[in-house]
C-alpha cells in the first residue's frame, strides 16, 4: 500500500508514491468519490509524473501532513508537494475545500506530464472536463469543480510534455473561485499550513521510545478527524479487502463507537484535549435521547443512514469485488459498545477530570448502563459484528461487565449511593457468569464464546479493563494459549474459527499489537517488543498501517490508513516505553 494520506479534517487523498492521487471524496469523507483508480482504473486518477524515466522518493515534511514526491532522472529533478490547505486565522481554523500540487524544479530542467481524469460520484456517469475561461470545469450532473494551474490548461487537457523551469501549481477546488488564484496564494497556504502542523504535532506528548511512530500515528488521527462534529472515521477508504480476492471489503469512512475509548486513551496519552473534547460533543450528540436507538457506527455528521449498497460496475481492488459503500454492520446488535463508551467517559470525566460531569450526561449514563444491564445476558453480534449468526461472545459480556462496572463509579462519584449498590450488584452477577462459563478447563483459556473451544485475541482485552488482575493464573494461561493458537510468522489474527465468510487469512495489525501489550502485562517484555517491532516494520515508506497484514509476505491488506491501528501504536508505544523505564531496560 505505496500511498501517502493528505487531509484537512474534512476529507482526505491518497497519494501513490508515483505521484497519481488515485483515491478523494469531496467534500467529505463518506462523500462520493472524485478519484478512485485505487479500486478500479475507470474510477479516475490526478497523476503528476516525469516525463522520462525517474527515481522516485516520497517523504512527509517532518511535523506535517505535507507530501514531497521528488523525481530525477540523473540530469533534471523536481519536487511535487501535495497538501491540503487547513490554518487558523482570525481565531478560527480554515479548512477550503482545495488540494494543492506545488511543482519545484530542482535540477536541470524537468519535463512533467499531468493526467487529469476525474470521475465524480464513484464514476457511475459520464464526467465532463472543459477549459473554460481559465479553468477547468469538472462536471457530473449537477455536481462541478474546478482545476486551476499556472500551466497550460489545454496540454493538461492533451496530457503533454511539459517543460518547467520555475515553480508551478495545480489547485483542485471543490468551489469555483471568485477571484483565479496566483503562484503566491497556493505558496501562502503551504506557510501556514506547515505551521499549523508543525504547531500540533509539537504539542504531542512522545514515549522515549517509538517517538517518530507515535508522531506520524497521531498526525494521521487528527487526518482521519472530522473537526466540524469531532467524529473520527474508521479509515479514509471503502473496500479494501482482508485478503486479495476475498468479499472482505467494507466501507470504513464513518466513525464505531467501538472505537471511542481507544480514541480517548490515544489521545490522552499524547496530550492532545481539543480532540478528546471534540470526540465526547460527538457521543453526546449521538444519544441526546435517553429513548435512543444506539448503532455500532454511524456517518460523520452524526446521521445514523448507513445502508449497504454494491458498486457493481467498479472492478474492486485487484479485482476484489464487491466494491461497497455504506456498511450493513451497523443494523447487527453488539452488547459490546456500551461497555467502550462508558469506559470512555470515565476516562474523560474521572481519570483526566476535563470538565464538570454534566446533568445531561448523567442521563445518558444511566440510560446506557439500564441498556447494558437488560441486555448482557442475550446473544449478539460480537465485536467482529457476525451478520448471519448471534452466540454468547466472552468479549461482549466482558465489556457489558465494564458498562456496570463504569456506571456504579459514576454514580457513586455523583453521590448516588443506592443507584451505585444496585449496579454493583449486576456486575458481580455479570463477572461470575464469565468466570464460570467463559473459562473454557480444557483449552485452558477464556474462549471466544460461551460453551466453544475457539480462542479469539479480543479477550486480551480484558485486563485492560479491570476485569482480571495481570498476575491472574487464567489470563496467563488465556495470553498463552491465544498466542499459540492465533500467531503466525510473528504476526496474530483475530481468531481461526470460520465466520460468516469462511475463516479469516490475514492478521489483524490491532490483533498484533494487543498480543504485544498483553505479553508486556504478564512479564514479557521482550516478546512483546518483537511483536511491536514486527508490526511495525510492515508499515509502508511512510509509516502508515491498514488494517490487515498478508502473514506470509508482510504486504498491508484492508481500508488504509486505518485509525484503530494507529491509535493501538500510540498505546503500545506507550506501554511499551513506560515497562522498559521502570524496569531500567531503555538503551
Amino acid at each position: 500500500m505505496r500511498y501517502g494520506i493528505i487531509g484537512n479534517c474534512n476529507t482526505a487523498a491518497l497519494v501513490h508514491e508515483t505521484g497519481a492521487i488515485d483515491w478523494c471524496c469531496l467534500p467529505r469523507f463518506d462523500s462520493p468519490s472524485v478519484f478512485a483508480a485505487l479500486l478500479d482504473p475507470k474510477g479516475g486518477t490526478f497523476k503528476v509524473e516525469s516525463a522520462g524515466e525517474a527515481r522516485i522518493t516520497q517523504t512527509y515534511l517532518p511535523g506535517t501532513a505535507i507530501l514531497r514526491t521528488e523525481f530525477d532522472d540523473g540530469t533534471n529533478a523536481f519536487a511535487l508537494t501535495d497538501f491540503m490547505p487547513r490554518y487558523h486565522h482570525g481565531g478560527e481554523c480554515r479548512r477550503p475545500l482545495e488540494i494543492h500540487r506545488m511543482l519545484t524544479p530542482l535540477r536541470g530542467r524537468p519535463s512533467v506530464r499531468v493526467v487529469f481524469d476525474p470521475q465524480l460520484d464513484y464514476a457511475r456517469n459520464h464526467t465532463h472536463v472543459k477549459h473554460h475561461r481559465g479553468v477547468l470545469e469538472v462536471t457530473n450532473s449537477l455536481e462541478d469543480m474546478f482545476l486551476y494551474s499556472s500551466l497550460d490548461l489545454d496540454r493538461i487537457m492533451s496530457r503533454d510534455a511539459m517543460a518547467i523551469d520555475q515553480e508551478h501549481f495545480l489547485l483542485l477546488s471543490y468551489h469555483e473561485k471568485l477571484e483565479p488564484p496566483a503562484l503566491h496564494y497556493v505558496r501562502e497556504m503551504l506557510d501556514r499550513t506547515r505551521m499549523q502542523w508543525e504547531e500540533w504535532s509539537d504539542r504531542c506528548r512522545l514515549p522515549a521510545q517509538w517517538s517518530e511512530e507515535v508522531r506520524r500515528s497521531a498526525i494521521t488521527l487528527k487526518l482521519l478527524t472530522y473537526e466540524d462534529t469531532g467524529a473520527m472515521v474508521a479509515a479514509a477508504t471503502t473496500s479494501l479487502p482482508e485478503a486479495v480476492g476475498d468479499v472482505r471489503n467494507w466501507d470504513y469512512r464513518f466513525c464505531w463507537l467501538r472505537d471511542s475509548s481507544l480514541v480517548l486513551e490515544a489521545l490522552a496519552s499524547i496530550g492532545q484535549f481539543d480532540e478528546m473534547h471534540g470526540f465526547v460533543r460527538f457521543l453526546l450528540h449521538l444519544l441526546e435521547s435517553k429513548q435512543s436507538h444506539v448503532q455500532i457506527a454511524y456517518r460523520i455528521d452524526g446521521s445514523p443512514d448507513l445502508d449497504e449498497e454494491i458498486l457493481r460496475h467498479l472492478a474492486g481492488f485487484k479485482g476484489s469485488k464487491p466494491v461497497r459503500i455504506g456498511n450493513a454492520a451497523s443494523h447487527t446488535h453488539q452488547n459490546d459498545i456500551f461497555g467502550e463508551v462508558l469506559n470512555a467517559l470515565h476516562l474523560y470525566y474521572c481519570r483526566y477530570e476535563l470538565e464538570p460531569f454534566s446533568e445531561e450526561m448523567w442521563s445518558l449514563v444511566k440510560f446506557m448502563v439500564r441498556t447494558a444491564v437488560r441486555d448482557w445476558a442475550k446473544r449478539d453480534a460480537g465485536i467482529w459484528e457476525y451478520r448471519h449468526r448471534s452466540r454468547h461472545f466472552t468479549h461482549s459480556k466482558i465489556l457489558s461487565w465494564v458498562a456496570v462496572d463504569r456506571g456504579v463509579e459514576l454514580a457513586a462519584r455523583l453521590g448516588r449511593g443506592g443507584l451505585a449498590q444496585e449496579w454493583k450488584s449486576v456486575a458481580e452477577t455479570i463477572h461470575k457468569d464469565i468466570i464460570k462459563r467463559g473459562w473454557n478447563e480444557k483449552v485452558g483459556a477464556f474462549t471466544q464464546a460461551y460453551r466453544s473451544q475457539a480462542l479469539d485475541v479480543s479477550i486480551l482485552h480484558a485486563t485492560r479493563y479491570g476485569f482480571l488482575p495481570d498476575d491472574d493464573v487464567r489470563w496467563i494461561s488465556t495470553v498463552r494459549a491465544c498466542e499459540k493458537a492465533l500467531a503466525h510468522n510473528g504476526y496474530v489474527l483475530r481468531y481461526t474459527s470460520a465466520d460468516d465468510f469462511g475463516v479469516p487469512r490475514s492478521a489483524f495489525i490491532v490483533a498484533c499489537l494487543w498480543m504485544a501489550k498483553a505479553m508486556d502485562a504478564i512479564g514479557e517484555h521482550e516478546r512483546a517488543c518483537s511483536y511491536f517491532e514486527k508490526t511495525l516494520s510492515s508499515a509502508n515508506h511512510l509509516g502508515l498501517l491498514s488494517e490487515d497484514i498478508d502473514t506470509t509476505n508482510g504486504e498491508l491488506l484492508g481500508n488504509f490508513p486505518q485509525a484503530y491501528s494507529h491509535m493501538a501504536v500510540i498505546n503500545t508505544a506507550h506501554q511499551l516505553s513506560h515497562s522498559a523505564a521502570a524496569t531500567g531496560e531503555m538503551s
